[in-house]
Protein backbone atom coordinates (compact mmCIF):
# COMPACT_ATOMS: atom_id res chain seq x y z
CA UNK A 1 0.00 0.00 0.00
CA UNK A 2 2.79 2.40 0.95
CA UNK A 3 4.64 1.59 -2.27
CA UNK A 4 1.48 2.36 -4.25
CA UNK A 5 1.03 5.67 -2.44
CA UNK A 6 4.68 6.58 -3.06
CA UNK A 7 4.32 5.69 -6.74
CA UNK A 8 1.14 7.76 -7.03
CA UNK A 9 2.81 10.65 -5.24
CA UNK A 10 5.79 10.55 -7.57
CA UNK A 11 3.45 10.42 -10.59
CA UNK A 12 1.41 13.40 -9.39
CA UNK A 13 4.61 15.28 -8.63
CA UNK A 14 5.84 14.76 -12.17
CA UNK A 15 2.47 15.84 -13.60
CA UNK A 16 2.33 18.98 -11.47
CA UNK A 17 5.94 19.82 -12.36
CA UNK A 18 5.21 19.36 -16.06
CA UNK A 19 2.03 21.51 -15.84
CA UNK A 20 3.92 24.24 -14.03
CA UNK A 21 6.56 24.30 -16.75
CA UNK A 22 3.93 24.42 -19.49
CA UNK A 23 1.84 27.15 -17.86
CA UNK A 24 4.66 29.29 -16.52
CA UNK A 25 4.21 32.89 -17.66
CA UNK A 26 6.44 34.06 -20.43
CA UNK A 27 9.12 36.62 -19.57
CA UNK A 28 7.75 40.13 -19.49
CA UNK A 29 10.24 41.12 -22.19
CA UNK A 30 8.21 39.08 -24.72
CA UNK A 31 5.01 41.10 -24.59
CA UNK A 32 4.63 44.53 -26.14
CA UNK A 33 3.53 47.30 -23.83
CA UNK A 34 2.11 49.31 -26.70
CA UNK A 35 1.34 48.46 -30.32
CA UNK A 36 -1.07 49.32 -33.12
CA UNK A 37 -2.79 46.85 -35.42
CA UNK A 38 -5.21 46.67 -38.32
CA UNK A 39 -8.14 44.25 -38.33
CA UNK A 40 -10.89 42.93 -40.56
CA UNK A 41 -13.75 40.50 -40.01
CA UNK A 42 -16.78 38.70 -41.38
CA UNK A 43 -20.08 39.31 -39.60
CA UNK A 44 -23.23 37.29 -39.00
CA UNK A 45 -25.94 39.63 -37.72
CA UNK A 46 -29.67 39.92 -37.13
CA UNK A 47 -32.33 41.81 -35.21
CA UNK A 48 -35.32 40.71 -33.15
CA UNK A 49 -38.46 42.68 -34.11
CA UNK A 50 -40.91 40.93 -31.79
CA UNK A 51 -44.46 41.56 -32.99
CA UNK A 52 -44.85 43.63 -36.17
CA UNK A 53 -47.94 45.51 -37.34
CA UNK A 54 -48.19 46.11 -41.12
CA UNK A 55 -50.65 48.67 -42.50
CA UNK A 56 -51.39 49.17 -46.21
CA UNK A 57 -51.85 52.81 -47.28
CA UNK A 58 -54.09 54.00 -50.14
CA UNK A 59 -53.02 56.75 -52.62
CA UNK A 60 -54.63 59.37 -50.35
CA UNK A 61 -52.42 58.32 -47.43
CA UNK A 62 -55.23 56.60 -45.52
CA UNK A 63 -54.86 53.14 -43.93
CA UNK A 64 -56.93 50.48 -45.69
CA UNK A 65 -55.84 47.18 -44.10
CA UNK A 66 -53.68 46.03 -41.19
CA UNK A 67 -52.17 42.69 -40.19
CA UNK A 68 -49.84 41.49 -37.43
CA UNK A 69 -46.92 39.09 -37.75
CA UNK A 70 -43.90 37.73 -35.90
CA UNK A 71 -41.04 37.85 -38.43
CA UNK A 72 -38.54 35.04 -38.80
CA UNK A 73 -34.96 36.18 -38.23
CA UNK A 74 -32.65 35.18 -41.08
CA UNK A 75 -28.92 35.52 -40.30
CA UNK A 76 -27.23 38.12 -42.50
CA UNK A 77 -23.65 37.50 -43.64
CA UNK A 78 -21.30 40.31 -44.68
CA UNK A 79 -17.60 40.30 -45.54
CA UNK A 80 -17.23 43.85 -46.95
CA UNK A 81 -16.45 46.55 -45.94
CA UNK A 82 -15.03 45.94 -42.45
CA UNK A 83 -11.89 47.84 -41.49
CA UNK A 84 -10.47 48.69 -38.08
CA UNK A 85 -7.39 50.09 -36.41
CA UNK A 86 -6.61 49.07 -32.83
CA UNK A 87 -4.33 50.63 -30.22
CA UNK A 88 -3.26 48.16 -27.49
CA UNK A 89 -1.88 49.07 -24.05
CA UNK A 90 -0.56 46.13 -21.99
CA UNK A 91 -0.03 46.74 -18.27
CA UNK A 92 1.53 43.29 -17.78
CA UNK A 93 1.77 39.97 -19.56
CA UNK A 94 -1.71 39.08 -18.27
CA UNK A 95 -3.68 42.34 -18.38
CA UNK A 96 -4.22 45.18 -20.81
CA UNK A 97 -6.60 47.47 -22.70
CA UNK A 98 -7.35 48.41 -26.28
CA UNK A 99 -9.24 51.11 -28.15
CA UNK A 100 -9.27 52.38 -31.73
CA UNK A 101 -11.84 52.95 -34.47
CA UNK A 102 -13.54 50.92 -37.18
CA UNK A 103 -15.82 50.93 -40.21
CA UNK A 104 -18.49 48.22 -40.28
CA UNK A 105 -21.26 46.87 -42.54
CA UNK A 106 -24.04 45.39 -40.40
CA UNK A 107 -27.74 44.75 -40.74
CA UNK A 108 -30.62 42.30 -40.59
CA UNK A 109 -32.96 40.22 -42.73
CA UNK A 110 -36.50 39.52 -41.54
CA UNK A 111 -39.04 37.28 -43.22
CA UNK A 112 -42.43 38.83 -42.43
CA UNK A 113 -44.38 36.01 -44.07
CA UNK A 114 -44.00 33.44 -46.86
CA UNK A 115 -44.06 36.14 -49.55
CA UNK A 116 -42.42 39.19 -47.91
CA UNK A 117 -38.80 39.63 -46.88
CA UNK A 118 -37.02 42.88 -45.95
CA UNK A 119 -33.24 43.39 -45.80
CA UNK A 120 -31.90 46.45 -43.94
CA UNK A 121 -28.21 47.39 -43.87
CA UNK A 122 -26.19 50.07 -42.07
CA UNK A 123 -22.66 51.39 -42.42
CA UNK A 124 -21.26 52.48 -39.09
CA UNK A 125 -18.21 54.15 -37.58
CA UNK A 126 -17.33 52.88 -34.11
CA UNK A 127 -14.94 53.59 -31.23
CA UNK A 128 -14.43 50.63 -28.84
CA UNK A 129 -12.89 50.48 -25.37
CA UNK A 130 -12.11 47.06 -23.87
CA UNK A 131 -9.97 45.35 -21.23
CA UNK A 132 -7.98 42.17 -21.88
CA UNK A 133 -7.10 39.21 -19.62
CA UNK A 134 -4.85 36.39 -20.78
CA UNK A 135 -1.39 35.88 -22.24
CA UNK A 136 -0.32 39.09 -23.95
CA UNK A 137 2.96 37.56 -25.16
CA UNK A 138 1.16 34.84 -27.12
CA UNK A 139 -1.79 37.17 -27.82
CA UNK A 140 -4.27 34.65 -26.43
CA UNK A 141 -6.74 36.52 -24.28
CA UNK A 142 -10.36 37.23 -23.37
CA UNK A 143 -11.65 40.79 -23.66
CA UNK A 144 -14.87 42.61 -22.85
CA UNK A 145 -15.93 46.16 -23.49
CA UNK A 146 -18.29 48.70 -24.99
CA UNK A 147 -18.44 50.56 -28.28
CA UNK A 148 -19.97 53.83 -29.42
CA UNK A 149 -21.13 53.49 -33.04
CA UNK A 150 -22.60 55.99 -35.45
CA UNK A 151 -24.86 54.58 -38.18
CA UNK A 152 -24.36 56.97 -41.09
CA UNK A 153 -25.72 55.10 -44.14
CA UNK A 154 -28.90 53.04 -44.58
CA UNK A 155 -30.02 50.67 -47.34
CA UNK A 156 -33.29 48.73 -47.63
CA UNK A 157 -34.33 45.97 -50.05
CA UNK A 158 -37.80 44.47 -50.21
CA UNK A 159 -38.48 41.06 -51.78
CA UNK A 160 -41.99 39.82 -52.54
CA UNK A 161 -43.67 36.76 -54.06
CA UNK A 162 -42.41 33.19 -54.62
CA UNK A 163 -43.61 31.50 -51.44
CA UNK A 164 -40.86 29.68 -49.59
CA UNK A 165 -38.12 31.45 -51.55
CA UNK A 166 -36.46 34.86 -51.41
CA UNK A 167 -38.87 36.35 -53.91
CA UNK A 168 -38.36 39.09 -56.49
CA UNK A 169 -36.83 42.44 -55.62
CA UNK A 170 -39.75 44.85 -55.31
CA UNK A 171 -37.98 47.92 -53.94
CA UNK A 172 -34.48 49.20 -53.17
CA UNK A 173 -33.28 52.53 -51.79
CA UNK A 174 -30.55 53.99 -49.58
CA UNK A 175 -30.09 57.15 -47.50
CA UNK A 176 -27.32 59.05 -45.75
CA UNK A 177 -28.01 59.81 -42.07
CA UNK A 178 -31.47 58.30 -42.40
CA UNK A 179 -34.36 59.29 -40.17
CA UNK A 180 -35.49 55.65 -40.24
CA UNK A 181 -32.84 54.54 -37.74
CA UNK A 182 -31.10 55.82 -34.63
CA UNK A 183 -27.75 57.34 -35.54
CA UNK A 184 -26.00 56.74 -32.21
CA UNK A 185 -25.92 53.03 -31.32
CA UNK A 186 -24.05 51.98 -28.15
CA UNK A 187 -23.16 48.32 -27.73
CA UNK A 188 -21.39 45.86 -25.43
CA UNK A 189 -19.28 42.91 -26.54
CA UNK A 190 -17.18 39.96 -25.43
CA UNK A 191 -14.29 38.66 -27.50
CA UNK A 192 -11.85 35.75 -27.48
CA UNK A 193 -8.51 36.06 -29.24
CA UNK A 194 -7.10 32.57 -29.79
CA UNK A 195 -3.67 33.39 -31.17
CA UNK A 196 -2.11 34.32 -34.51
CA UNK A 197 -4.38 37.37 -34.71
CA UNK A 198 -7.65 35.41 -34.88
CA UNK A 199 -10.67 36.39 -32.79
CA UNK A 200 -14.34 35.63 -32.21
CA UNK A 201 -16.64 38.44 -31.00
CA UNK A 202 -20.23 38.51 -29.79
CA UNK A 203 -21.90 41.94 -29.73
CA UNK A 204 -25.27 43.22 -28.50
CA UNK A 205 -26.65 46.70 -29.20
CA UNK A 206 -28.34 48.44 -26.27
CA UNK A 207 -30.70 50.69 -28.27
CA UNK A 208 -33.45 49.85 -30.76
CA UNK A 209 -32.03 50.47 -34.20
CA UNK A 210 -35.31 51.34 -35.99
CA UNK A 211 -37.54 54.36 -35.32
CA UNK A 212 -41.26 53.55 -35.37
CA UNK A 213 -43.36 55.82 -37.56
CA UNK A 214 -40.58 56.01 -40.17
CA UNK A 215 -40.71 52.45 -41.56
CA UNK A 216 -42.35 51.64 -44.89
CA UNK A 217 -41.96 49.55 -48.03
CA UNK A 218 -43.64 49.33 -51.43
CA UNK A 219 -44.76 46.27 -53.41
CA UNK A 220 -46.41 46.59 -56.84
CA UNK A 221 -47.04 50.30 -56.29
CA UNK A 222 -48.75 49.75 -52.92
CA UNK A 223 -47.04 51.38 -49.94
CA UNK A 224 -47.27 49.88 -46.47
CA UNK A 225 -46.08 51.13 -43.12
CA UNK A 226 -44.89 48.85 -40.35
CA UNK A 227 -44.15 49.24 -36.65
CA UNK A 228 -42.02 46.90 -34.57
CA UNK A 229 -42.26 45.88 -30.94
CA UNK A 230 -38.49 46.19 -30.66
CA UNK A 231 -35.45 46.10 -32.95
CA UNK A 232 -32.56 44.64 -30.98
CA UNK A 233 -29.52 44.24 -33.21
CA UNK A 234 -26.84 41.63 -32.44
CA UNK A 235 -23.85 40.11 -34.24
CA UNK A 236 -21.26 37.34 -34.23
CA UNK A 237 -17.92 38.19 -35.85
CA UNK A 238 -14.90 36.14 -36.88
CA UNK A 239 -11.91 38.32 -37.56
CA UNK A 240 -8.16 38.64 -37.88
CA UNK A 241 -5.71 41.25 -36.63
CA UNK A 242 -3.02 41.98 -39.19
CA UNK A 243 -0.08 44.30 -39.81
CA UNK A 244 1.02 44.66 -36.18
CA UNK A 245 3.83 47.12 -35.65
CA UNK A 246 5.98 47.51 -32.61
CA UNK A 247 6.25 51.03 -31.23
Amino acid sequence: MKKNLIAIGLFLGCVISTQAQETAPEPTTKFKKFYSASASEVIFSGADFGKVSITAIDPNGLPVASVSATPEIIPRFSAFLHLANQLHFNVSNTFGFYTGFGLRNIGMINKFNDSLRIKQRFYSFGIPVAFKIGNMGKKIYFSAGAEAEFFFHYKQKTYAGNEGRRGDKAQKFNEWFSKRNNIFMPSVFVEFNFGKGNYLRLKYYLTDVLINGKQNFAVNGVTSNFTVERSQLFSLSLGKVVGKKRK
